[in-house]
Order: structure tokens, then sequence, then C-alpha cells
């Protein structure tokens, strides 16, 4: 029992998830090769990358040694014109990040006040967001009751409430959190433009790797409405390697996570620009030697298991 109970945390999670994008080999394919374009168009704008910043939440305590985290890291992604993701935050907090000049995702809580939800995608619309979203998976604690976070107590949503949610806003409404073929199709029946696949860093034990179900998720919403819901993926993208793993099995984008801390705790904005031009530069060496000279060109039949068998 105490050998299952060690293998039931987060950080297992994590080292599943880990494991499983390793095990992930990549075939080259050089002949007719050409330098690869990284550009991405997401909901009607070009961006120079697929690769974003995360939903970061609570930056004065995960990142107290910065005046204002928040405003570095969305500073990166405008300086780098790369899609920047803020979670759980104030509106003079959210308001903040937008003045960096960053084109932003708004992604709020689960809140069981469902007017404080509708009045901070209000405000996202307002302040010039580039969408805003609702984060489905932090509505439960350990002891499986609805969580309380900050003092605000979450709850579950069903699909009439995203559909609510999506309807009150002309911006793209996406959902954070997919972890099922279901909840994918929820959502795509909610009337959504946009989907994170993602386990929330190792929320709930034993959590599949994002990667591991994506190929589903794809294949699904492309056959129901033609791939009209963005797919977009996180959780232990730590390199351009691992981007280029979510993008060739069809993820539409994908987000940094952690792997962005270190440098923002150590030199701010321009630790996460680093990071992210490290990330970009390895994005564009793996499409260059599988031949792939574009986004639209990624092709998940380059990807293999350990054992030779292809994913797609």
């Amino acid at each position: 029992m105490a050998e299952i109970k060690d293998r039931n945390t987060m950080g297992n999670v994590i080292r599943f998830t880990r494991e499983y994008l390793d095990s992930l080999y990549i075939e080259e394919r050089l002949i007719g090769a050409k330098e690869p374009c990284l550009q991405m168009e997401l909901f009607g704008e070009t961006f120079a990358s697929p690769i974003m910043t995360p939903a970061f939440s609570h930056m004065k305590t995960f990142a107290s040694e910065r005046e204002n985290a928040l405003v570095e890291y969305s500073r990166a992604a405008a300086e780098l014109n790369q899609v920047n993701w803020v979670g759980m935050s104030t509106n003079e907090e959210f308001g903040e990040a937008l003045l960096a000049g960053a084109r932003t995702i708004r992604i709020i809580k689960p809140y069981a006040d469902k007017d404080e939800i509708y009045s901070r995608i209000e405000f996202a619309e307002k302040g010039g967001a580039l969408a805003v979203g609702l984060d489905i998976d932090h509505v439960f604690g350990e002891t499986g009751k609805y969580d309380v976070c900050f003092g605000n107590l979450m709850t579950c949503q069903t699909i009439a409430d995203l559909r609510g949610y999506a309807n009150s806003t002309k911006l793209p409404f996406v959902v954070k959190g997919v972890l099922s073929v279901q909840d994918a199709l929820a959502c795509a029946e909610a009337g959504v433009q946009g989907i994170v696949v993602s386990h929330h860093h190792g929320r709930m034990p034993f959590a599949i790797p994002p990667l591991m179900i994506l190929p589903e998720i794809v294949k699904v919403l492309g056959e129901r409405d033609k791939r009209r819901v963005k797919i977009f993926v996180d959780c232990s993208m730590d390199s351009g390697v691992d981007a280029f793993k979510a993008l060739a099995l069809g993820a539409d984008a994908v987000s940094a996570g952690r792997i962005l801390m270190p440098g923002l705790v150590k030199e701010g904005c321009e630790g996460v620009k680093a990071k992210l031009r490290a990330m970009n530069e390895e994005l564009a060496e793996i499409m260059a030697y599988t031949g792939t000279g574009s986004l639209a060109q990624m092709d998940g039949t380059v990807l293999h298991r350990r054992d030779g068998s292809r994913l797609v």
C-alpha cells in the first residue's frame, strides 16, 4: 500500500509524462529539406512561433524574487511576438500584463460564483485580450471536495455553462484542462474555439500524459468539425523537441511551463526570452531534419514508439 501511495503523487505524474515524451523517437527526412518557417496563424493573427508562455498563476508567491514577474514574462512574449497566457490573477494584475504589449489569453478559474467568471471575461474583452477561457481541472481538492483556492470556492462546469461563457464574448473562448475524448467533444458541443490538453502539472493521480491522449482527441475533433477547435498542449513542454512531438501529433501550439521559471526568477524578462529563443531554435532544428518546412507540413508519421511502431 505504501508503494501505491508513493506512486500516487504529483511528482510521479510529471515523471510519467516526461518518460512518455522521451519514449517517442523521430526519423530523419533530409532529401529536399529546406530551412523551416516557424510562423503560426492563430485567431486571425500571425505569430513568430507556436511555442507560447504558460498560464502562470500566483506569481507573487512563486516568483517573489521579482517585483512583477507576470509583467516580465508577458513582456518577453511581446518582444518575441509569441502568444502569452495568464492564469489566476486579479483584473488589476491582468490589466498590468496586457500593458506589456503581448497578445494574451486569459484563463479564469472555475469559480462557483458564475458572476465572477462573467465579470472577468468582460474585463478581458474590454482590455483587448487575444482570447479568454476557463480552467476546468482546478475543481477538486485532494479530498474529492470542491477546492477553495485563495478563498474562492470552485465548482464543476457543465456544457451549458461553457456555452454561456463562449456566447457572452466576442473573443475566442478556450477551455483548459481537457484530458479525454469525452471532454473534448463536450467542449466542441459547447461551441468553444480552443482547448488545452493538459493535466495541470499532475493535479489528478495517475493522469494520462497529454501526448498519449492527444492523437485520439485530434482524430475525433477532426471528424466532428474539421478541426475548427484549436488544440493546444502543455505539461512538460521543456524543449523545442517536446514541442515538435506535440505539433507532429496534431497540436496547433504548445505552452512551455515551469521550464521558464528559473530564467524568470533569475533574470526576469531576459531570462524568459533566452529560454524561448533556445526552444525556437531546437524546434527549427528538428523541423529541418524531418523535412518539415512549415507548421502546415507537420506529419505525425515521423514519430515512432520504442518498439518501432508508429503513433499515427
